[in-house]
């Protein structure tokens, strides 16, 4: 018997058809919605609103970096805060937090009054609550939906999110075009508005974090989230497993993919072509994933990333750019189904009361490695070329993640919680035995 089973189309729609009729659902889908659409649109709004006001690359690259560094400082504490306090109250904070600092950048773009300290004191801020959003928004899913439909609520919620994210910076670049950056971010405070009246109208019923845990600090907090982590040896073996993949592949490929474009394919047009057949093949991949029932969903996880380096390969080969379109189809496609299983995997197999830390460490340490493949890569492509160094990365990135996947198809599975299993089900034995791989963990939104 084949190891993937696919589920039969009339209970796929009819489950897709319960969970959309669902008002906690339904408003939590679209306040996913209106956040990945905020999210797709800054990067463009701030980009254009610092360079229009200190015409310096240097202030941007600085700016993001803030950003970047104290959404990363934070996430371990937005998991403690996702464990401790009620969930949906934290993603309307987070919401109401990036409204506010949206609409206060606005005014001041629009009045000719922001200066670089104002981009940073909003770097600062919304990377805060964008660091609280992360760990809250993985771990309210259980909280909503059963676990046997979990599956299918993070096919939803991925294909949705890849469509916001497909539209949000082309109409970011128009608004800005018309209207300039101080529009940008109004249209930027709506959204976060839109994700605050969804989030409220919701009204999701508090779930396995329902009582405050207030047994030890924040550290006690951190040290039991960490030995939840660890104790997984599957789950710090699949997040190891993307750590490197992005360090070798991912932040390469987004440095170097647009000089070759640039250089040999004929301009932006044409990573531009590429990036939407990558993101029509995630598109794809998520909405069917829903389909997919693996016998042994952490095998299957660990064998996509070798998959994905497809499009690096296209683009290092010199190879036409209508090839290289079909492989970013390919590698779209395992980045779908990888994020799916992975974020389902993680929250039917953690207990609720830990799910936010867990997923914590797993975004922190998923993400710790890609600045160093920023700052690296660059220097990499003018020594030895665009193209080799693509090949190379991707070269070592199938031998390094086909090594972990090696690895994880000796570890034990996890045991998965049902609908009616008692959240500490994950828990069983954790206390006298941590050494063993007890039930698993779900990794992050990757």
């Amino acid at each position: 018997m084949s190891d993937v089973e696919v589920s039969g189309e009339p209970g796929r729609r009819g489950k897709r058809r319960r969970l959309l009729t669902d008002r906690h659902f339904a408003c939590l889908l679209a306040a996913r919605l209106g956040s990945s659409m905020a999210n797709g649109f800054l990067p463009v709004a701030l980009s254009f609103a610092v360079l229009h006001t200190t015409d310096s690359a240097s202030d941007l690259g600085l700016v993001l970096g803030v950003q970047a560094a104290v959404s990363l400082a934070l996430s371990l504490f937005a998991g403690v805060a996702a464990d401790r306090f009620p969930r949906a109250a934290l993603l309307i904070v987070s919401s109401i937090v990036r409204l506010v600092a949206a609409a206060i950048l606005a005014i001041g773009l629009l009045t000719h009054t922001a200066t670089l300290g104002w981009f940073f004191a909003v770097a600062v801020v919304y990377g805060g609550a964008e660091a609280l959003f992360g760990p809250a928004s993985t771990a309210i899913m259980p909280d909503v939906v059963a676990r046997d439909d979990l599956g299918e609520a993070n096919a939803l919620m991925g294909t949705f999110s890849s469509l916001a994210w497909t539209v949000a910076p082309a109409s970011a670049g128009v608004v800005v075009a018309a209207y300039g950056s101080g529009a940008a971010f109004l249209v930027e405070s709506v959204l976060m508005a839109f994700v605050t009246l969804c989030l409220v109208f919701a009204r999701i019923p508090a779930g396995g974090n329902a009582e405050p845990d207030l047994n030890g600090g924040t550290l006690t907090q951190l040290k039991q989230g960490w030995r939840e982590f660890r104790m997984r040896r599957w789950l710090w073996l699949l997040t190891l497993q993307w750590t490197l993949f992005s360090l070798v592949l991912l932040a390469p490929l987004a440095v170097l993919g647009p000089l070759v474009a640039d250089t040999h394919l004929g301009g932006p047009a044409a990573w531009g072509v590429i990036g939407t057949c990558m993101t029509i093949g995630v598109v794809c991949a998520q909405f069917t994933a829903g389909r997919i029932k693996p016998k042994q969903p952490v095998v299957f996880i660990a064998w996509l990333p070798p998959l994905i380096v497809f499009e690096a390969l296209a683009l290092g080969s010199g190879v036409p750019t209508v090839v290289v379109a079909g492989a970013a189809v390919l590698s779209g496609c395992a980045i779908g189904l990888q994020g799916v299983f992975f974020q389902t995997l993680m929250q039917r197999a953690v207990p609720s009361s830990v799910l936010g830390r867990v997923a914590a460490f797993d975004l922190m340490a998923s993400e710790i490695a890609q600045p160093v493949g920023f700052a690296v890569a660059g220097p990499l492509g003018i020594l030895f070329g665009l193209r080799p160094v693509l090949v190379g990365c991707a070269v070592v990135a199938v031998v390094g993640t086909a090594l972990f996947a090696l690895a994880v198809t000796r570890v034990e599975q996890p045991e998965l919680q049902v609908q009616d299993e008692p959240d500490d089900a994950g828990l069983r034995g954790s206390a006298v035995e941590p050494r063993v791989p007890d039930g698993g963990s779900e990794a992050s939104v990757r």
